[in-house]
């Protein structure tokens, strides 16, 4: 069988994060969507999202073939049931959960419309879980961490601890092969600990568990840091973090605090910047719901929704509940205002499409890579519907 993730019904609820990719291409926990769906299926998926995001997508060529393919809601949460009854459909059948959601469809079509409606009464399948929005991937991210680190665990070895770490529950600790974790402090006795390939856990960190870090990976000297977090592969890491996730390829290298937050890829903040998570009054957050255009109430705890490319200047005070779009350039005085839309200019619409890929460019070849020419076509897509 060949499966399709499909992200198209939900994805902007899942917004910034899938304004620039697919929700397939998002991380919570150790894996993304997609390569979590991969290792329940045995096989590589492909990805149908937004006919703009598509062209991120082009390479995979098995949208353009006749038989009947698999189509998936990636915002279900994979399971070895679930798999099962999926590769039970037969051609024009679907599955939908009890109230009704649509988690995978057996056809030729390939419109989405049809995709979702199908020919045949759907089957109910009682027992999935969906992931809602983007706040949910904050709810659901120490069951989905801990869930990929059984699996990482199942499959190979770690390698072994140094001895210069003090460890707490040595066998939730996972460290892969390239990795290098010296005289830290590393706490599993709440939750795992996973060190990705060639990460680096410099001198003096303390980590509290669930907690991840990504292929290459580096958490700097002193960095404190409590579950459940994740940082993504190449990402820098230091200061104080707590309950957030970093998807990839970001920065938060210095000294300032992180909390409740999610932050998408290739993302910078500045040296003492901090984010709230709280009221003064501890009262109930306000957050902008961008695909909603209202503002939302999202609980006593929240920090801060980040998009791709976007970055912060030195000593940067960020808002409780604040949303950040993408590409925003941000400085200014004080407490920043809590809604930061794409293409932001310090606080104000007017970051300029030339200027908006050059800099991003600059920021990539810190780390060996270049901006694509399907990204750059994403980015003017949303810059053309941001003026």
């Amino acid at each position: 069988m060949q499966y399709i993730l499909v992200d198209t019904p939900d994805r902007e609820q899942f917004y910034p994060f899938t304004l620039t990719r697919s929700l397939a291409d998002c991380r919570v926990g150790i894996f993304t969507f997609k390569q979590r769906w991969e290792q329940y299926l045995n096989e590589d998926a492909g990805i149908l999202t937004a006919k703009y995001l598509q062209v991120l997508y082009a390479e995979d060529n098995s949208l353009q073939a006749e038989e009947a393919l698999v189509f998936i809601n990636v915002t279900c949460i994979p399971s070895d049931e679930l798999v099962r009854q999926i590769n039970l459909l037969k051609e024009g059948e679907k599955l939908v959960s009890e109230s009704g959601k649509w988690i995978a469809t057996f056809t030729k079509e390939r419109a989405l419309s049809k995709i979702l409606l199908a020919e045949f009464p759907p089957i109910d399948f009682p027992n999935v879980q969906i992931i809602k929005d983007a706040i949910d991937l904050l709810r659901l991210h120490t069951h989905l961490l801990k869930r990929d680190f059984a699996w990482i665990q199942a499959n190979r070895k770690s390698i072994a601890i140094d001895a210069s770490n003090r460890v707490i529950n040595p066998a939730q600790v996972f460290i892969e092969e390239g990795a290098t974790v010296l005289c830290s402090n590393l706490n599993a006795s709440e939750g795992p600990i996973y060190i990705g390939k060639e990460a680096v856990v410099m001198e003096g960190v303390s980590i509290r568990g669930p907690f991840a870090l990504g292929q290459k990976g580096v958490v700097k000297m002193n960095a404190s840091i409590y579950g459940t977090t994740s940082i993504g592969p190449n990402c820098l890491a230091g200061g104080e973090i707590k309950n957030s996730i970093m998807m990839g390829y970001s920065n938060k290298g210095h000294e300032g605090y992180m909390g409740d937050s999610i932050v998408g890829y290739w993302c910078n903040f500045g040296a003492g910047t901090c984010n709230s998570n709280i009221k003064n009054t501890a009262g109930i957050i306000q957050m902008w719901n961008e695909s909603k255009q209202i503002w939302d109430s999202v609980g006593q705890k929240m920090g801060m929704l980040v998009g791709d490319y976007s970055r912060f200047a030195i000593h940067s005070s960020i808002n409780t509940g604040s949303y950040i779009g993408v590409s925003a350039n941000i400085f200014g005085n004080g407490l920043l205002p809590k809604n930061l839309p794409n293409f932001t200019w310090g606080v104000l619409p007017g970051y300029q499409y030339d200027k908006v890929i050059e800099d991003i460019n600059n920021w990539k070849k810190l780390k060996g890579f270049s901006i694509s020419e399907p990204e750059k076509l994403v980015l003017k897509h949303l810059h053309h519907l941001s003026a």
